[in-house]
């Protein structure tokens, strides 16, 4: 099937452009599963998975699929491209996509779109180290007994960008781990100080579209992350892999984490077994937590790696902050517990292949 329509919008221009709309069986996994293929298969570029990912939602579940594609791609794709934030944001809406060939033409474009572009983690990255970094917890308690007023005038002021983060976070209301219950807050305003603070129009309008549509902390933090961006291109590559492991039901193991049960299920399998990872968690963590560091640590060697991730200063600063410190824990040698992981994958993936 072709579509070859015209549009004036040109964040739509990919929509009609002559396109072959591939046919594809869905997965036979639940739509948690799906969910996280579609994420991984972005983050890899492996479009065929992320077509029968994104079939598999679209037949369950339409609009988590929607939920699910705006929310990735303000935290896989984001600065990388721009133009790729724009179409997601444009087919986000039901209208267009009844206007350009209906739900799988539109959906099938856009995943495949997502795949092939440039990706930058560093919203998230930076999400997590505000949220999550030990050497943050002075300024976290600091903001923490801020008003909305003094929120504001930070974000204006163009203070440090760790700082403007918490502001941006703690002003808007969204949920995430700094949030005090009862305090004033106004996204508008946040992001018209935003405007204010000099940062590009059109950048703030996008995110604000992302934030109406997701109510999540990262489309927040895309317009603070243009104040550090360098100008002209900037140089991409891919992550290290490790091995890729197939499970028997044909389905890329790195694809069970802690967002499914079957991949919470397989990580506490393996949380039993006699491994240096587990018996280091045990030593330093309480029983309650070591699931949620173990998959943190596997996201950050395994699960949040990209292909054509665009390098630059600032995000790689915060992709280290968020290594070290995602657990919230002052380690001697954070770098080494996640070689820990590293070297238990193939333990790991002996647990998450026996899920059925």
């Amino acid at each position: 099937m072709h579509f070859d329509l015209i549009t004036t919008d040109p964040a739509l221009q990919p929509l009609v452009s002559d396109y072959e709309v591939p046919t594809v069986e869905p997965l036979p996994v639940s739509s948690w599963v799906a969910a996280s293929v579609l994420q991984k298969s972005v983050r890899r570029g492996d479009i065929i998975f992320g077509l029968r990912a994104a079939a598999t939602l679209l037949k369950s579940d339409p609009a988590k699929l929607w939920r699910r594609l705006a929310g990735i791609v303000f935290e896989d794709v984001g600065l990388g491209d721009l133009d790729c934030v724009r179409l997601v944001m444009a087919a986000s809406g039901k209208s267009v996509r009844q206007q350009h060939g209906g739900e799988w033409p539109v959906a099938a474009r856009v995943v495949t779109r997502m795949c092939e572009a440039r990706k930058c983690r560093a919203t998230d990255d930076m999400f997590l180290t505000i949220s999550h970094h030990h050497e943050l917890d002075e300024l976290r308690a600091s903001q923490e007994g801020a008003d909305l007023s003094e929120h504001l005038s930070r974000i204006r002021e163009r203070g440090a960008l760790l700082g403007l983060a918490g502001a941006a976070l703690n002003a808007s209301g969204v949920r995430w781990t700094g949030r005090v219950e009862g305090k004033a807050a106004d996204a508008g305003a946040t992001f018209a100080a935003m405007r204010e603070a000099g940062v590009e129009h059109d950048i703030v309008a996008l995110a604000e579209q992302g934030f109406r549509r997701t109510r999540e902390a990262l489309p927040l933090l895309l317009p603070l992350l243009t104040l550090a961006l360098p100008s002209g291109v900037l140089p991409a590559q891919d992550d290290e892999f490790p091995p890729v492991v197939i499970g028997p039901s044909g389905i890329p193991t790195y694809c069970y984490d802690a967002f499914s049960w079957e991949g919470k299920s397989a990580l506490s399998r393996f949380l039993k077994r006699n491994t240096r990872t587990g018996r280091w968690l045990r030593r330093y963590f309480p029983a309650e937590r070591r699931l949620t560091v173990l998959a943190g640590g596997l996201f950050r060697i395994e699960g949040g790696l990209v292909r054509q991730r665009v390098e630059w200063p600032c995000a790689m600063t915060l992709r280290w902050l968020a290594d070290s410190g995602y657990h919230n824990m002052k380690l001697s040698d954070p770098a080494g517990f996640l070689d820990m992981i590293r070297a238990d994958l193939p333990t790991i993936d002996m647990e998450r292949a026996n899920v059925r």
